[in-house]
């Protein structure tokens, strides 16, 4: 039996950078910090090859910046542009009532900091830095508070916050966007995916049902169409994955 669609609720999750962002804000932020760059393409090639985890690249990298400055790193976040049609979409979930909440594996004061410039009140849910003094000087730590206590893999466990943020049994629906690995894990959970780039390919290869995108317009189109069709429903699959966190599967 369908959902009533005057009962649905989207509960629209995000990823932040290289989604919202236009480019890996981490990445482009730190640079101007890191000395070693061949250690660091080091680090990433690791991750990308899963020999290492999302929280170890993370404080890996932190613990190759030095001489960190917060007047240098604002600087760089003042070039990061986000998707120029975000804020439309933006508004869009807000006339619609659709909650709107991004989950990072970046780093909170960034994200925080480029909301702010864009007049952008969003929920989020990220890792967090933090300083640790020590005798050469200030250290850079990657805190995880919203990771899984059964999986050190991920600092931001997605698909917890997806599964415990979606009420399902009264007909909410969750929606998914994201671009790149760290996303991976909440596509098998979410009803409505949204991917592009390694994302998509990842959806692709793992026979995920999936609507590729390149801006955030495209999302609203998409998500006008589903509604004109009445498609804005749960997933059967992401149900039965759902239902297997919950007892324990």
């Amino acid at each position: 039996m369908s959902i009533n669609l005057k009962k649905i609720k989207l509960k629209i999750f995000t990823d932040f950078d290289g989604t919202i962002s236009n480019s890996d804000v981490w990445i482009s932020a730190f640079d101007s910090f890191i000395e070693d760059k061949t250690q660091r393409d080091e680090l990433i090639n690791r991750y990308n090859n899963y020999e290492i985890s999302n929280r170890k690249v993370n404080q890996g990298d932190l613990d190759l910046v030095k001489n960190f400055s917060f007047d240098i790193f604002n600087k760089n976040l003042d070039n990061v542009l986000i998707d120029k049609t975000f804020h439309d979409f933006y508004n869009y979930c807000k006339k619609n009532e659709y909650d709107l909440t991004i989950l990072s594996e970046g780093l909170d004061y960034y994200i925080d900091y480029i909301l702010k410039r864009e007049n952008l009140d969003i929920k989020f849910f990220s890792n967090k830095l933090k300083f640790s003094e020590t005798e050469s000087g200030q250290k850079l730590l990657c805190e995880f508070p919203f990771g899984d206590e059964n999986c050190n893999w991920c600092g931001v466990s997605k698909r917890n916050i997806l599964i415990n943020n979606t009420d399902e049994f009264n007909g909410e629906v969750s929606v998914f966007i994201g671009d790149g690995e760290s996303d991976a894990c909440a596509v098998f959970y979410a009803d409505i995916v949204f991917a592009k780039k390694k994302l998509a390919s990842f959806c692709h290869k793992n026979n995920i049902t999936y609507f590729e995108f390149f801006t955030f317009a495209d999302v609203i189109k998409k998500l006008e169409k589903l509604k004109t069709e009445n498609k804005l429903k749960q997933k059967q699959t992401a149900k039965v994955n759902r239902k297997d966190v919950y007892y324990g599967g």
